[in-house]
């Protein structure tokens, strides 16, 4: 989880430099690209990062949780940044592309996690039907031994 924190840290510093560069060469949206790539992938990591603490797979310690605060907080400031270099039609159907795919991909992680859920449960009433299965033979045979012999 630390390791996923600081690439997430490491690429919204690599952004200051792009930001940078785009300020003073008046780059178009060809070099902005790049830039809009590094803060998506930032986003779905600190994501992956949340959802991963909240199912209960890691507890953040007190760095970590400050390390994703600084992330996120950074992420926004960035694209405030980059909304000022970029028009505004542009930036409006970069937002609706940008959610209708990360929508798509939390949707698909949920499927998985639902097809997950169900196996599992496939799996637990096989075991319960197994055993119910030996326990209802086991009191027929007992009877009969008690009973008839």
């Amino acid at each position: 989880m630390i390791a996923e924190i600081t690439l997430v840290v490491g690429a919204l510093k690599t952004l200051n430099a792009g930001i940078k560069t785009v300020k003073e060469s008046g780059s178009h949206l060809s070099d902005l690209k790049g830039l809009f790539s590094t803060i998506t992938e930032s986003k779905v990591a600190v994501e992956n990062i949340e959802e991963a603490t909240k199912a209960g797979d890691h507890v953040l310690s007190q760095a970590e949780a400050l390390d994703l605060a600084w992330a996120k907080a950074e992420i926004r400031a960035k694209e405030k940044e980059l909304k000022k270099h970029t028009p505004r039609e542009v930036w409006r159907d970069m937002l609706a592309i940008q959610h209708k795919s990360l929508m798509e991909n939390k949707h698909q992680r949920e499927k998985k996690r639902l097809a997950k859920l169900r196996q599992q449960s496939k799996n637990d009433d096989m075991i319960k039907h197994v055993f119910g299965s030996i326990l209802l033979v086991a009191t027929a045979a007992s009877f009969y031994y008690f009973y008839w012999v």
